[in-house]
């Protein structure tokens, strides 16, 4: 689906009572907000609305941070940000209260978060399908996670019928870290599985009991190599216009589950079995499709293209430090439950022998081009968008090499190549970036990045090669290229691997930037290259 949503702001709240908060006073406003060229808001995931004929761009994040912008150039920023007025939150209203029932398990001054919250990645997504107490249909939805650990954690939702808020409580739909007997896991709290939704559901006769696959250490600790950490949920409809939720970090991997679109709740399979695929689907968390044995993989993201007809699958690995080797991947699947596929088209399934940086495309790693004043690190937890005139945007969020922690977004553009894969652009998107590239203007010396395939946690060198008029690579590297039939497309081989890409015209991000020739491409061995002629 393409994650815009056509809708209609509506102006006032009806009045109804949903999760114990009464908002029938609450009165639907737009955000109230200072300008900003650059915004920091971890974990973006990105969305829009079309009103009076124009799109914008909503990105909402980690710790309730959000901003929206309808040229990528200049964002709307709120006032309050983060957690700041907790008792009457922008998006949630009073947090404590409001979203107690998944505080309960997680999230809130226990564990990691010890002395606040840990509200992290929301997703919202307009569904149309709502149903509302008083017979109204039609909602925004914002799927949030929160957590304690590494592994006690929940997803939980709340509605609204604008896309500023505020948003009710709805539910807490998927929790994490439980065990099956009395245990704790560092703090106070009982992880029994009879303090979630697990021990009612199996009560109801949804889930056919409690999976001995959850188990460990006689029941007294959660198996996080099959089972996943709750948190990073992602929203998106598929081609029959079905709702789906992929989620999970690390641990047991990542999941998916079709959700109810009239209540919002997951639909759950309620008994464990296998694919044909070769997936496993888990009574309660859903048919697994990536990673597992606790190696990193997180903020999983799920685009459907129609004009290709495939899903693509975005996901995160490494640590998400400066320095630790954080870097996307790209996955796709001609069915929304997979299987996910990358280049090679391998499954990222893991066992305990897998490696996972040897599965998925590699969109970008750290890089500095010669003219940028700092290089990029660290890019990771992405979302996606197809814009209302079908242009693809991969928004995520950055860190750099000053030696800080601090992040920023950045906003690329992607265009599909030959085979049918969304490629990144170098630079980030500017207002004067174009796709038409004469043949005359592909010949010259560029600058060259080979992102490699590894979780690789230093800058990638930046060297130089010559594309000669004969179809020639020169310099680090030597190969051919070749100019395709495609709109600026260009395919090269370099040491037996062959690149499928595009070419562009981008603003360089220099300091006084000038507009240059750029290239793009994936390889079949999963690696994407960069050039940027001089």
């Amino acid at each position: 689906m393409k994650k815009w949503m056509i809708g209609v702001l509506f102006s006032v709240l009806s009045g109804f009572v949903l999760g114990g908060w009464n908002v029938s006073e609450a009165k639907a406003q737009e955000w109230q907000t200072h300008t900003a060229n650059r915004v920091s808001v971890h974990d973006p995931s990105i969305t829009s609305v079309i009103k009076d004929g124009k799109e914008t761009f909503y990105i909402f994040g980690s710790h309730l941070a959000q901003a929206k912008t309808t040229d990528f150039q200049t964002w709307n920023v709120p006032f309050t940000t983060e957690y700041e007025n907790p008792s009457n939150n922008l998006m949630l209203g009073n947090l404590k209260e409001n979203l107690k029932e998944s505080f309960n398990w997680a999230g809130y001054d226990d564990g990691n978060s010890k002395g606040g919250y840990a509200i992290w990645a929301p997703d919202v997504i307009w569904n149309e399908k709502y149903e509302w107490s008083n017979g109204e249909k039609g909602a925004y939805m914002y799927y949030y996670s929160t957590s304690s650990t590494w592994r006690r954690s929940c997803i939980g939702y709340a509605v609204s019928k604008t896309i500023e808020g505020p948003y009710s409580y709805g539910n807490t739909i998927v929790y994490s870290g439980f065990t099956e007997k009395d245990s704790t896991d560092g703090s106070t709290r009982n992880t029994n599985y009879q303090n979630t939704n697990v021990s009612q559901l199996i009560k109801n006769g949804k889930v056919s009991g409690f999976s001995q696959n959850w188990r460990k250490d006689n029941g007294l600790t959660y198996n996080t190599n099959y089972a996943p950490n709750a948190i990073d949920p992602a929203l998106f409809h598929d081609q029959s216009g079905k709702l789906w939720m992929t989620y999970g970090s690390w641990s047991g991997g990542i999941f998916l589950l079709e959700i109810d679109q009239k209540t919002g709740n997951p639909i759950y399979p309620g008994k464990d079995s296998v694919k044909t695929s070769g997936q496993p689907i888990d009574r309660y968390f859903g048919v697994k499709l990536a990673g597992g044995y606790h190696q990193s993989g997180e903020g999983p993201f799920i685009v459907y293209d129609r004009s290709v007809g495939y899903y693509y699958l975005f996901e995160t690995y490494g640590g998400l430090f400066a320095d630790g080797g954080y870097n996307m991947r790209l996955f796709r699947s001609k069915n929304p439950d997979g299987p996910y596929v990358d280049v090679k088209g391998n499954t990222p399934l893991f066992d305990k022998d897998s490696i996972n940086s040897d599965y998925g495309v590699k969109v970008m790693g750290n890089y500095q081009f010669e003219q940028m004043q700092t290089a990029y690190k660290a890019q990771g937890h992405n979302s996606a968008i197809i814009s209302q005139n079908g242009q693809w945007y991969l928004a995520f969020h950055t860190r750099f090499n000053t030696g800080m922690e601090n992040h920023e977004v950045r906003i690329h553009t992607m265009y599909m190549n030959e085979a049918g894969w969304p490629v990144a652009t170098p630079y980030e998107y500017r207002k004067g970036e174009s796709r038409t590239v004469a043949s005359s203007e592909i010949t010259g010396t560029y600058q060259f990045i080979q992102h490699g395939t590894d979780n690789g946690t230093t800058t990638l060198p930046t060297k130089t090669i010559q594309l000669t008029v004969d179809g020639k690579i020169k310099g680090a590297v030597n190969g051919t290229w070749k100019q395709t039939t495609a709109r600026s497309g260009i395919d090269f081989v370099i040491n037996g691997v062959t690149y499928t890409g595009i070419l562009t015209k981008q603003n360089n991000e220099a300091a006084n930037a000038e507009i240059v020739v750029t290239f793009s491409a994936i390889g079949n061995n999963n690696e994407t290259i960069w050039g940027s002629k001089k």
